[in-house]
């Protein structure tokens, strides 16, 4: 910011001098710092401004300005002598942006100069600076609207509409010309007609309303209008007041003096043009609770599916959040509506049918709201007595689990009890062999040709080559031991164990087995129980 931080510098530092208002020029200078990219447009930038001149004679000429050389020469050519001349004089500058998310249509420097030009009270840059992004939630119920009493400076006894304005704060122009400033933001919906899911959006307005009092000749009345886009309701509805073809550009048409439109009626057509919006908007947040309180009073327990009751949560969590918004905006616009009704003559109690309505629309979010946090809190029941009757299947299903595996476990002892008699009758066919094994060897020794049977001797008799036998017996023997050895070996290094050749057997192995299945098994069923 640093081209046009000296201008705002000196636009504060001016607006100090003229206001008694209190100004904290540091504070507000960071947040125009802080902000600048995201308010206004890049130099170099499209704008894109609507000024609005009307005057006493009844001409009202209508101007779009996209170039920021032309926009400049509308703002000073306002105040040219000739044109002060003239008793009431309603300039309408309509800045826009082209959406509610974008910077407003206008540079810092432009944005600036008008303020400068126009001597605008700086509480208007509360308002301005809330442009650039949707609504803050944390900011819907504040209307940024200034109020303060009248200037001791004021010469005269006021009239019964200086009296009103006394409301609002006050400023010493040059000449001793006494202005009163009206501003606030208008925080409400509109349909957006892009998302069937969500067909309504948050936006805002500013205005800014410069009065100058009836007992100065030169007399009149500035507004300036932040609009959240460009095909706002109200430039139309304001155009339409003014008896202006949009569709011209640049416009011109006339009026007679008699048919002369009030400046402050103005204030209507904002309150109009958006207020009767939250009817409909709340007429839809209706619908879509009922919607879902009905699928919420239809659901049973035991076939609540936890997705669609997610589902149904978040989509009553949006309802309530929402409605949440649309109260404190409500209360924004009646405390928009009651600040008006102390500066705005009101012949047609139109101020007082929007404070009606207004008082209706707060009354029914209050309503609305305990109902949806109860259909929450009924959606949230029944789901943990699904969870409930879920846990209740589970354990019923792990009982019956303990019982099989109870049975498992008397077929393992059976199937034990088998094998120990297997074992039993193997360790007999394994005695009776070795019993026999001698016999086999004697008969498989004296039958071989190195025992002969000497019929003359009546003898057995050895030969000579038995050393033979013993020379291949005796290392068969030594290398199958060495085999035998070697695999026991590899097989404890295997499994990581000490090598023992020869290991004392556990006595009470199979015994200690059999307890700590039986002690797991009473285990599991002590869990479930």
């Amino acid at each position: 910011m640093s081209s046009s931080s000296s201008s705002w510098t000196d636009y504060l530092t001016e607006a100090t001098r003229r206001s008694a208002t209190s100004i904290n020029r540091a504070i507000l200078k960071r947040r125009l710092e802080n902000r600048e990219k995201r308010v206004f447009l890049r130099r170099g930038g499209k704008v894109h401004v609507r000024i609005t001149d009307l005057s006493r004679s009844g001409t009202v000429i209508s101007t779009v300005y996209n170039d920021a050389t032309q926009l400049a020469r509308a703002v000073d050519a306002g105040y040219e002598d000739t044109r002060l001349s003239i008793q009431l004089l309603t300039p309408s500058s309509s800045i826009y942006s082209e959406n509610s998310i974008r910077p407003l249509m206008i540079t810092s420097e432009l944005m600036c100069h008008i303020l400068r030009r126009h001597k605008v009270h700086p509480d208007f840059l509360h308002v301005l600076l809330s442009f650039g992004e949707e609504p803050h939630v944390a900011e819907a119920g504040s209307s940024h609207s200034s109020a303060g009493s009248s200037s001791s400076q004021r010469k005269g006894a006021p009239s019964s509409r200086e009296s009103k304005h006394r409301a609002w704060p006050m400023q010493t122009l040059k000449d001793g010309i006494m202005a009163t400033d009206i501003s606030y933001q208008m925080n409400y919906v509109e349909e957006n007609f892009r998302d069937p899911h969500n067909p309504w959006s948050f936006r805002h307005t500013g205005v800014y309303h410069q009065h100058q009092h009836d007992d100065h000749p030169l007399q009149f009345d500035l507004f300036v209008l932040l609009h959240p886009n460009q095909s706002s309701v109200l430039d139309a509805q304001v155009l339409e007041w003014l008896g202006i073809d949009p569709s011209k550009t640049p416009l011109a048409t006339s009026s007679s003096t008699s048919d002369m439109p009030d400046p402050e009626r103005l204030h209507l057509l904002v309150l109009s043009s958006f207020l009767d919006n939250w009817r409909w908007y709340l007429r839809y947040l209706g619908e879509r609770f009922n919607d879902a309180t009905d699928a919420a009073m239809t659901m049973q327990p035991d076939e609540a599916d936890p997705n669609e009751s997610f589902k149904r949560v978040t989509e009553l969590r949006n309802v309530n959040d929402w409605a949440y918004q649309a109260q404190a905006c409500c209360s924004n616009n009646l405390d928009v509506v009651r600040k008006l009704k102390e500066s705005v003559d009101d012949e047609t109690n139109e101020l007082v049918s929007f404070e009606t309505a207004l008082a209706g629309y707060i009354e029914s979010c209050e309503a609305l709201l305990p109902r949806i946090r109860n259909t929450i809190d009924l959606v949230g029941y029944t789901l943990t007595l699904h969870n409930q009757l879920e846990t209740a299947q589970v354990d019923k299903e792990l009982r019956d689990l303990t019982e099989k595996l109870r049975n498992v476990t008397n077929e393992l002892k059976d199937l034990q009890q088998d094998s120990v008699d297997d074992s039993a009758a193997v360790k007999i066919i394994t005695f009776v062999s070795a019993v026999y094994l001698p016999g086999s060897f004697v008969v498989s020794l004296y039958g071989m040709n190195f025992f002969v049977f000497d019929q003359d001797a009546r003898q057995i008799v050895i030969a000579k080559d038995f050393w033979i036998f013993l020379a291949t017996w005796l290392p068969l023997t030594v290398i199958t031991g060495l085999i035998y050895v070697l695999i026991v070996l590899f097989d404890a290094w295997w499994k990581g164990k000490p090598f023992r050749l020869f290991q004392r057997p556990n006595k009470g192995r199979r015994h200690h087995s059999s307890e700590e299945a039986g002690q797991n098994e009473l285990d599991v069923v002590g869990k479930v129980g």
